[in-house]
This record gives C-alpha cells, structure tokens and sequence, in this order.
C-alpha cells in the first residue's frame, strides 16, 4: 500500500491515551519510525506522548525577528488554505497603505524595513491560524507580543480581519514614516541584555535615560535609548559575563520615543469596534494579566499604550503557566519567542512544556506545519489528522490494516469514602495555638512522603521548596500518617509520624525552604550526612524529587518525552525486560545481545558499570539498599531471581540491610542467600568456617548476585600519570594476572555475547583460544554476527578465528564505521543540511563516552554528540592533541563543551585551547567535576598513605589479600614505576582479579593521577558546574579529602563566571536517570539561548 493510503486508514482509527505520528516520506522510513515506537525508542521521524496534557494550547504571537526573505513564500505556493487567507488581508493591505503584500512574499530579494515587516507577519500570522484552524486546531487562549497583538486580538474575537488589518497598519506605518525621520541625537537604539526585572531596575541607576522595552524572560529584558548608554549597558553586560545584543532599529518603541506618534495612531483608529472576547487572552499590555472571555478590552486605549508601555510577555507565559497551560504554539515565519517561552516556563517549574514552531528559516515550510500539527495531535489537543490527507474516491484508498490487539485487562475502581477530609492529601489540618500546623492522612495504600510534606508546606508556606529529607522507617499500610510542621525563619522543619492506635513511630523527617531562600542542605541526604548547599549560582532554586525529574523534557520544538520511568507490576514490562535495559545501557550492550547464562564479569562488569547498575536498578524497582560487595559471579538469571525476592520481600530486604552495615563481605554473601531460601555457596562456606570455625552452614547451587564495587576514583582522586598508561598495556596486565579479559568495546562485546547465546557457552575472555565448532553452529554464528553489525561475516571467517577478539575484528569495520574515528566517537552525527550546534562531551576517569548515553537521551532529538575518548599524556597534552579535532569538526563554534568526572577537567582545559585559538566558546559544562577542599600533597608520606588505602580498598572490593607494600621502594620511584612494582607484586602473589576490573581500575588511577597533577589555569568565559551532593564511599575511603566540598566546588579561584546547579544524589549518580534529567534540562535550555544567538547573528 502507498504511505498516503496507509496514513489516511490509520487516521480515521480510534485512539486511546496514547499517540504517535511517524513522519515518513518513503515506506523505509515509515519502518523505521514504526519500530522505534514499538520499541519505546526516541527517533527523529516519530513525536509520542503516553498521554494527553489537561489544558488547551496557548497561541503565541510575538513577530518582530522573526522576519527573513523567502519567507512564507513556500507555504503560498503549496498550500491553498495559506495562500486563500494570504489574499484576504493582502486586499485589506492593498486598501489601507496601497501595495501588494503577496508581491513582497513572492520577491526573493526583499529587505523587510519596520512596516512592511510588522504588515507581512501579521498577515502570515493570521494565515498560519487559519491554516491551523481549518485542520480542526483550537487555541485555548493567545498571548501577543508587540506587533503580534494584533493578529492575537483577531483569533480571541477582539477585532475583526478588517480592523486587526487596520490597526497593525496605522501601527506599522507610523513606526516606518517616524523612524525614516530620525537622525543624529535623535535616534534611539534597542538591545536585549540578560538582566532580569529586579537587576535592571538595580541597573537603570547607572543609565537615567534608558527604558524597559520588554520584558522577555525571567533574566532578559529588552531596553531602549540613547546611543551612547545602550552601548554602555552593552559593555557592562558583557564585562559580567551575560548575554547581550543590539537590535538593527534607530528607534525605540515602546518607550518615550513614541510619545508623538500616538496621536496619530488615535485618529487612526477611530471607529474600529472592539469586540467581546471568545477565549481566554494573557494580556501583555495589561501587565501580562488574564482576560477572561466576554471582556471587551481592544479599544483605541489599548493600542496607544501597547505602541507607548512596556511589553509584559514573561509575566504573561507565567500566568499562563500558573493556569495549567503547558503548550505553547509560535504563529511565526520564524520561532523568536519560544526561547523567551521556555525560560519563562521552566523557571516556574515547567520542565516538560511543549513548545511548538510552526514554521522556521531554511526548512521546509509544509513539513514544519505538518509537524507542528502532529505534535498538537499527540499532546492531545484538537486536530482532525483525517484533513491531512487527500480525499479518498473509494475503498482501495484505504489501507488494509489489521485491528487494533484487545489487551485483557481489569479496570475496577477500589473507591474508598470518608466522612472527613482525611483522606485526601495531605489530611485534615489543624492549627495549633503554639504556631504549628498538624495534618491526619489516612492512606489506602503505600505512600509517597515527599509528596506528602509538599503538599502539606505549600498550604502554610505556598512557595515552600523541600530541600532535606531523611527517610527514619517504612510506615505500615493501615498507619495513620500525622504531619506536623514548624516554622522558622528560614521556611519550616516537617515531621511524619505513623499512627497505629496510641502509638506513634516517627517516618520521616525533612526541612523546607521559601522559594529564593538558601539551604543549608542539600536536596537528599543519607542518614547522619550533612553537606554545605553551593552559594554562588542556582539555576533553579527548588531541587525537583527523583520521580519528578524522571518525567522531565525541555521540548525544543520536537518535545518528545524520554520514556523512563520507575519500573511497575502493572506496567506490562517484566523485570527480565527492565534488567535487560538496565545492565544493557550501562555496559554496552543491546539488550538482545545480553547472554543471560554468562557471569556479568565475563562480560566485561567494571566497578563503574556495576555502580550504575546498582544505582538504576535500586531506583527503578524501588528497592531498599542491599550490601553486594561480596557477590561478583552470578549471571542475569541470579539477578534478576534477587530483584523479584526483593520486590515480593521488601521488608525482609530492609532489615537486612540494617543488619549488613556490620557485616563481612563473606557474611553478607551468606546473609542474602539464606534470604533467598537457599543454601549457602560452597566457596563461602570454606571462607566462613576459616573465620568462624563453629559455623556450618549449608551449600546452595545458585550463586547470588554480582557486586557493584565502587569507582574509587571521582574527578580529583588519586590516580597514577600519564607515564603509567605506556607501562600499564592490557598485554601486561593480562601476563600479570593470568585472567580471562573480558570485552572491551562495542564490537567485542557484540562477538562475545553472540558466541555465547549461539553456542549456550561462555569463550572466557577475548583472548581466549575458542574451541572447535561445527558447521552448524559456524553458520549461525556467522548470520547473528552479520544480523547486528550490519555488514557480511562468512562462516570461514567464523572457523578461521583463534579468539574473540581476531573475530571481532572482521565486523568491526562494519560496527564502528562513522562511530569511531581515531579518539572521536559519534554518539549522534548531525543531520546533512543542519544548523544545530553539537555537544562535544570528554570521557570520564576509567571509562568511556558511551556514558553520556542517557545524556544525549535528555537532549532535543536532533542535537549532535561527539565523545572524545582517551588519550596518553597529562591534561594540558590531551587538551592540546583535542583541540585540533574539535576545530576540525566544529570550525570556529560555537562550541559546547560537556564533562563529567574527569572529563570535566578535559572540558575545561580544551575550553581554554579554544579559546586562545580564537574559537567561539558558547558553554562549559562540568557534571560534578569537584575538586578536593584542601590540596592533595604529593610527598613521600603520602605515598604511603595512599597505597595503604588503595590496599585497603583492593581488600573489601575485591576480597583479596594484598601483599606487604614495600613503602622505601615505592618512595624512590615515579608514579609510573609503582605502577609497575604494584603489578609485579599481584603477579608474583597469585592474586587473580577479572580482567574488567583491573582494566577500569588501571585507567581511572592513571586519569585521576593526571587530574591530581595538573595545573588548572584561569578563564574568563562562563562555566556550569552540574554539583552533586557527595562522592561515593569507595572515592572517600581512597581519598578522604573528597568527603569536604567547598561551595563553589573547588572552581570559584579559577573561573570568573561560575554558575552551581545543585542536582543531588552522588557523584557516581550523576551521569544516570533520575538525575542527569536535571543536567539534561538545563543544557537543552543553555543550547536553545547558543542557537538563537547564532541564528541571530
């Protein structure tokens, strides 16, 4: 069947919540598209959304920018809806100034000046309403700007077409003719700084002759005013490291400068007739206020002071957002204010808005409508996609589709009805006469304390922000749950206590914060933590909770929501298919490719990857904290066998945790397979017995699961330099362990798992001699392998291989082609033809830019990503062999430079480099890159202290002996010497570490030794740094500096201009779901103002 025949059948099927529209021109990217929803994946040619929002979209009309040539020239052209409601005000233009809008549109070449600009707009303003409108698109309510009030006025039923068209001519003719007039000291300029509305009225001090043209966002304004002090306020802007830019005008609307034009602008609009508005109207000449419809506000009044007085078009998206309005639709020939919009929407707390162009410079301009009304569609909002095919003329025009499946399934409510109001959240509240406020819950099911403290502060304190929280017990089902709150000066402390009869048992306990108020703690603590709350830059000053963030998108443009999530029994995913994604994402792996029988050792599990698993599969499954230090050889099976124990046994799980914290690691090991109701594994048994000989416990076939030892190393723990990486080969350290090396990339891991499924046997390791196979097996081996790297594998290659890796060299050509180019590897490639700025973002100590995977996924669809991966030398010598590449790649910028860990420190350092060679660096990112608080000395005695913690750390990690260090040795060597000794002496001991982790644990000691010797040197541009709460246990216990965090993380001395994001959670988490959302927000945010710039450039 044609595409059109198919999408014509498929819009007339019924839907449920959940939508999706492919955008497809050939039926190979129709298929593409199909299975990236099928499989829940984001993809370029797919919008989705599991639900419909609650509010109508607000139509957004701003204009003034947005004008190019060429533009609604295409969309005349092609679409006759367009071009029919082009010609009606084109005709009324023609009546009122007397030339031919439509000739402007259809001339190539013209140069737009302040009225045909203002006329033009509005006319394709108006159209693309219509145009929206006759595809059954309905704006809730509108919101102008400017010259954008006018088409507003006509879409809410203030004006007709006729006197709209009127008025924006009065308007646009009197700007033209006055500013045509201006000369010498009478010109005015106009400039957008990044000041907010309290800092300019702070700033104006310095500037009496400057005025408030717009206010824009939360932290941008538009000023107008003599030359010579917008030049100034430019200067001094810029000299504190913000945004600043100066518009093409010689005058300055919306300031005194109008004074004498709105004279005429009253007789020119005498008689027009105001009309009752028929939807709601967030008025920006009204201080942003709402009009409600039945209002009349579109008189002569209106439009003077509109032409004369600020502009309020910040307050009014807020409003708009405080009314439950999460879409915003640009009518525009070119998106200027959806930057402004998604400012303003996410400083008040809109991190999910659907902010939708409908047409933009250099694209198409019929796939841009199109797109903007799929996205209406699968939001949720009204939109006939029937109207967007051509008429059928009978039934073969009509795809034969299959139906949609039945899913069987109970939707019974458990309705529960209570004479009070306590059983709605928060409970019934009562004030106390000693000032505090008690509320009594009563929950039909388990429930969310945060929530719980929330909703009860914000009824005392409506801007209360929960700022520490500390879990103290698990609350039983049947308990009451009683919340009292306290104020003090700073916002109030909050306790929950669990009710059961007369008994009271305390739950939780949290403090809350007045929004703009500093915290003293961070947003989530461990018990008995305490950590400093950054004081130099907060982006945002309520931390969002964990399930928040997970839902967080800033959509720009595209808007399709990450489908993440924590994991749930009605969901219809299994805890096989969560796992699988889980372990798949952190190491490597597609999911289909995980052999579930292969210990996650054999596979390649470092103690970074083992974290992260750890991490996201506590989260996702809502796990309580399970000690796994001492388990390191089980495979999925056992895995997930634990998970479903937990989920079923939660109480259980949590008692035992308690009860690990005393715990060996061959104890715990016991612990959790007694838990699991099985016997314990012989080998613990052996080492349990040696330690406590009256102890005999049972042996059990399965194993438990495998460990997440820690990464000791965050981006400032010791670590060996660069010297070490030429000693430290993975030749070596296979000769010195004598161990099975697992895989180390993308294609080796692909080989080994396929082998391993195929054949139903593990190969060991990578250099491993593989066993002889039949032609049989060959054969499959050779199709799977040829299946997922995309290219042709032949069964001779498949018998001709001695080891994994000789084999997974044959498809890497075909695996890696355009992934990895030298220390370059291409996490997303920009589209041909695209103008969007890539995100060059620097492997962390020990790993790779594979992590930044969940990142990339946090960004706009269609934004570039290219990791830098390891190099030898110190930093300032990796930064030096980046800096080429980078120009290379990115020519002169703007670049945006991402990093976490160590790769913060490469970021920065390569941000330098840039910007001597005179590149446009546009941001620096550094995810939780935090220096220690005190300097790390590199003396003798150190050595020593360091090496007896490495053992240490080597000893609970690994569960192995390390030999006597001979510290008089280590004294006389260089980093990369003890290296070497320290390889020796496990070789010659016998100790036998999977290949994995020494491989993980070899590279992060080298990176972070580099980062610990390094010079940080100082820089004048803007820096963010992305601050978690705390470092990982393991990173302590190797370093104890790092357990102090100064609030600015160690940066403060070396940057000017330094912006602290508080994102909580630990270092280790910062990389992964819920808390890179956070990082993601900010940085799609930070991307759009760098985009916008560039296109105004």
């Amino acid at each position: 069947s044609s595409l059109e025949a198919i999408g014509r059948a498929l819009s007339r099927r019924n839907h449920g919540r959940s939508r999706a529209v492919v955008m497809a021109t050939d039926h190979d990217e129709a298929v593409k598209g199909l299975r990236a929803v099928a499989e829940g994946k984001q993809s370029p040619l797919v919008y989705s959304s599991d639900g419909p929002v609650t509010n109508g979209p607000v139509w957004v009309l701003a204009g003034f920018g947005a004008q190019h040539r060429k533009m609604g020239k295409a969309l005349y052209l092609r679409d006759d809806v367009f071009a029919e409601w082009i010609n009606k005000v084109d005709s009324l233009v023609q009546d009122e100034l007397g030339y031919s809008i439509v000739e402007l549109i259809l001339d190539d070449e013209q140069d737009y000046g302040i009225e045909t600009t203002q006329v033009t707009i509005f006319a394709i303003q108006i159209a693309l309403g219509e145009v929206l409108r006759h595809h059954g698109a309905r704006p809730a309510a509108v919101i102008g700007q400017s010259l954008g009030e006018a088409a507003a006025a006509y879409f809410a039923g203030g004006l007709s077409l006729a006197d709209a068209t009127r008025t924006i001519c009065a308007r646009s003719h009197l700007m033209g003719e006055g500013e045509a007039m201006l000369f010498g000291e009478y010109i005015r300029l106009m400039a957008l700084v990044e000041y907010s509305a309290e800092e300019i009225a702070t700033v104006f001090s310095d500037f009496p002759d400057l005025e408030v043209c717009v206010f824009a966002a939360p932290s941008q304004t538009v000023i107008g005013g003599p030359p010579a002090q917008v030049d100034a306020i430019i200067e001094r802007c810029e000299a504190e490291g913000k945004f600043a830019r100066k518009f093409q005008t010689k005058g300055a609307s919306h300031t005194t400068q109008m004074d004498p034009l709105l004279g005429e602008l009253a007789a020119e609009l005498q008689g027009i007739a105001p009309g009752p508005l028929t939807i709601g109207y967030f008025s920006t000449v009204h201080e942003g206020g709402y009009i409600r419809p039945g209002e009349t506000i579109h008189d002569v009044d209106y439009w003077k002071k509109g032409l004369r007085h600020s502009v309020y078009f910040t307050q009014g998206i807020r409003h708009a957002v405080d009314n439950g309005h999460t879409t915003f639709v640009e009518l525009a020939p070119n998106p200027v204010a959806l930057m402004q919009v998604g400012l303003t929407t996410a400083a008040a707390g809109l991190h999910d808005g659907q902010l939708i162009p409908t047409l933009a410079r250099k694209q198409d301009e019929v796939d841009s409508m199109v797109a903007a009304m799929a996205q209406l569609y699968v939001y949720g909002h009204d939109l006939d996609m029937r109207t967007l095919f051509t008429r059928a003329s009978g039934p073969d025009d009509y795809a034969d589709i299959p139906p949609t499946r039945f899913k069987r399934k109970e939707h019974w409510l458990n309705a529960r009805f209570s004479a009070d109001g306590s059983a709605l959240l928060p409970g019934t509240h009562v004030a106390m006469p000693d000032g505090r406020h008690v509320w009594e819950y009563a929950p039909d099911g388990p429930t969310d304390l945060a929530a719980l403290v929330k909703a009860a502060a914000v009824q005392v304190l409506p801007d209360a922000t929960l700022t520490a929280s500390e879990q103290r017990a698990l609350p039983e089902d049947s308990a009451r749950l009683v919340t009292t709150l306290t104020r003090h000066p700073g916002g109030a402390s909050v306790q929950v206590h669990a009710r059961i009869g007369e008994s009271f048992t305390l739950v939780y306990d949290a403090i809350v914060s007045r929004s703009g108020t500093q915290s003293a703690l961070p947003s989530a603590i461990a018990a008995g933590v305490a950590v400093a709350m950054p004081t130099i830059t907060e982006a945002e000053p309520e931390p969002a909770d964990d399930a928040d963030i997970l839902h967080d998108n800033l959509a720009a443009g595209a808007g399709v929501a990450a489908s993440l999530g924590k994991w749930s029994p009605d969901s219809g995913e299994t805890v096989h298919d969560r796992l699988g994604l889980i372990v798949g994402s952190a190491m490597g792996y597609e999911p289909e490719d995980l052999p579930w029988e292969v210990p996650l050792i054999e596979l390649g599990l470092d103690s970074l990857m083992a974290v992260r698993i750890k991490n996201r599969v506590e989260y996702d499954f809502d796990m309580p904290p399970i000690q796994l230090t001492a388990v390191r050889d089980a495979n999925l099976y056992a895995v997930e066998q634990l998970i479903i124990y937990a989920i079923e046994h939660r109480d259980e799980v949590a008692e035992l945790h308690e009860r690990q914290k005393g715990m060996t690691a061959e104890e715990i090991a016991a612990e959790q397979a007694r838990l699991m109701a099985g016997e314990i594994p012989p080998e613990l048994t052996e080492k349990l017995a040696a330690k406590h000989p009256e102890a005999h416990p049972e042996a059990h076939p399965e194993n438990p699961l495998p460990p997440p030892p820690t990464n000791p190393a965050g981006p400032g723990a010791d670590s060996p330099a660069a010297a070490a990486a030429k000693v430290l080969t993975q030749d070596a350290v296979v000769e010195a362990l004598g161990s099975d090396v697992p895989p180390r990339e993308a294609s080796e891991r692909v080989t080994f798992a396929t082998w391993a499924i195929v054949t139903g046997k593990s190969p060991g390791g990578i250099f491993n001699p593989l066993p002889a196979i039949d032609d049989d097996t060959a054969a499959k081996i050779a199709a799977r392998l040829s299946e997922r790297v995309e290219g042709t594998i032949t069964v001779e290659q498949v018998r001709a291989a001695a080891t994994i890796e000789e084999l997974a060299g044959r498809g890497g050509e075909f695996l890696e082609a355009g992934e990895l180019d030298g220390f370059v590897r291409t996490l997303r490639a920009r589209e041909p033809g695209s103008d969007k700025v890539p995100v060059f973002v620097f492997h962390p100590a020990g790993g790779s830019t594979v992590v930044y995977e969940p990142l990339l996924k946090r960004l706009p669809p269609d934004t570039p990503m290219y990791g830098f991966e390891r190099v030898d030398g110190s930093i300032e010598e990796r930064a030096a062999q980046y800096v080429p590449k980078l120009l290379e790649i990115g020519g002169n910028g703007p670049f945006v430079l991402v990093g976490w860990s160590l790769g913060g420190v490469l970021a920065y350092a390569s941000a330098i480099g840039l910007s001597r060679a005179g590149a446009d660096v546009a941001f620096v990112g550094l995810i939780d890159a935090v220096r220690a608080a005190e300097e790390i000395p590199q003396t003798k005695a150190e050595i020593r202290a360091r090496w007896d913690r490495y053992a240490l750390f080597a000893q609970r990690t690994f569960n192995v002996e390390i030999p006597e260090i001979p510290y008089e040795h280590l004294e006389s060597l260089d980093d990369a010497g003890q290296v070497q000794f320290i390889l020796d002496a496990v070789k010659q001991s016998g100790v036998d570490i999977p290949g994995g982790i020494i491989e993980h644990q070899r590279t992060s000691y080298l990176d972070n030794r580099a980062i610990d010797t390094a010079k940080i040197e100082p820089y004048d541009g803007h820096v963010t740094l992305y601050m978690a709460d705390r470092y990982h246990d393991d990173a302590i216990m190797f370093e104890p500096r790092y357990a102090t965090r100064k609030p600015d993380g160690g940066w403060g001395e070396f940057v000017s201009d330094l912006e602290v994001v508080p994102i909580g959670g630990e270092h280790i988490q910062a990389i992964d779901e819920p808390y890179i959302a956070k990082v993601g927000a900010h940085l799609s945010e930070a991307l759009s103002r760098v985009e916008s710039r560039v296109r105004d450039q």
